[in-house]
């Protein structure tokens, strides 16, 4: 038999206590949190972000076995808010030093185009030159080099297909050669495995997802034919490419972009683990982000490429840059256009 014991009123009165107590507490923290994602959206509209590229000199194999990343990075800052600099990728220049190639994007255009940036042995700028322009935009320009040829794979989903180009290094400049696939394929990027040529990219719809596929020849220009588990992985961490592969000891590592919570918020490193024309796996190995205590690093908040020339890095960052009277400009302009 059951005994059903009754609550005293002592109790009762306790219990509404602490229900009504839960109830302004649940309702006073939703206020807050409401009220602080507020402050915090005006406060982040209060500054002008754009990406900027940024170069060290650190051993990437040391980065990758100790899984932390915090070198001393010089960012190449511009005063110019017309335009910024993302997707960079080192190439040695014709005097035995180093360029960056990279997508330069002018806001009032609308659309990237390939260039050319020139340092010195400090790494500081000496010119930047336009490669290519095709009026549609352009990003991510991979650089493969075979047989003392370079091939350069820029991004042109916009354009609906992968496209590549042959660099000439004496006179800087890059020509058409052939278009690789009819596909809007993201970031692709190139490794040479087990004798054959791997492209791997990202398909997506509306840039709420990525899809990775990957194509295989036996040739670097193709033909290409898609791997049969196509696509091989989903996701907005761990799938579009952040960098060309990098390889240690024989094993090999895939930088990706962790686009989870915002777009270029971070890099996921991949460690490969089978890459066949029957399979495709990988798992995560390490995160790099921006140390933001580091005061090389006092305005830059996020990033999303990597890449490695011997002990050379390159990266992008996004830099934040408070600047209100930018941020009321570009919002006056926004809402003329709307009217017009």
């Amino acid at each position: 038999m059951q005994v059903t014991k009754t609550k005293s009123y002592y109790e009762q009165t306790l219990q509404k206590e602490f229900y009504q107590k839960n109830v302004n507490n649940n309702f006073l923290t939703k206020t807050f949190s409401e009220m602080e994602n507020i402050l915090i959206t005006y406060y982040n509209k209060l500054f002008f972000k754009k990406w900027i590229i940024g170069i060290c000199h650190e051993n990437i194999s040391d980065i990758i076995r100790k899984k932390k990343f915090n070198p001393n990075i010089k960012w190449l800052r511009t005063d110019s808010p017309d335009k910024f600099y993302a997707d960079p990728f080192l190439i040695p220049s014709k005097n035995g030093g180093l360029n960056i190639m990279y997508e330069e994007f002018p806001f009032n255009e609308n659309y990237g185009k390939i260039s050319l940036m020139a340092l010195d042995e400090k790494f500081n700028p000496k010119s930047n030159k336009l490669l290519l322009d095709t009026k549609s935009h352009l990003s991510y320009p991979f650089i493969y080099a075979e047989n003392n040829k370079t091939y350069i794979f820029p991004e042109s989903a916009q354009n609906g297909k992968l496209s590549c180009y042959e660099y000439d290094s004496e006179s800087e400049s890059i020509k058409f050669l052939k278009d690789i696939l009819d596909l809007p394929l993201r970031d692709s990027t190139i490794i040479k495995h087990d004798n054959k040529y791997w492209i791997v990219g990202t398909l997506s719809e509306a840039a709420i997802d990525y899809k990775l596929h990957i194509f295989v020849s036996d040739n670097l220009l193709g033909p290409y034919i898609p791997h049969p588990k196509n696509p091989v992985k989903n996701g907005l961490n761990g799938t579009r490419s952040a960098g060309n592969f990098i390889e240690i000891n024989g094993t090999i590592y895939r930088p990706t972009q962790n686009c989870q919570k915002n777009y270029g918020e971070s890099i996921t490193i991949n460690k490969v683990t089978e890459l066949s024309v029957e399979n495709f796996s990988e798992e995560p190995h390490m995160t790099i982000n921006i140390n933001k205590k580091n005061k090389n690093n006092r305005d830059v908040r996020s990033i999303h490429t990597i890449n490695v020339l011997g002990n050379n890095i390159v990266v992008d960052g996004e830099q934040w840059i408070f600047s209100p009277k930018e941020q009321w400009k570009s919002f006056l302009k926004s809402r003329i256009k709307r009217i017009f």
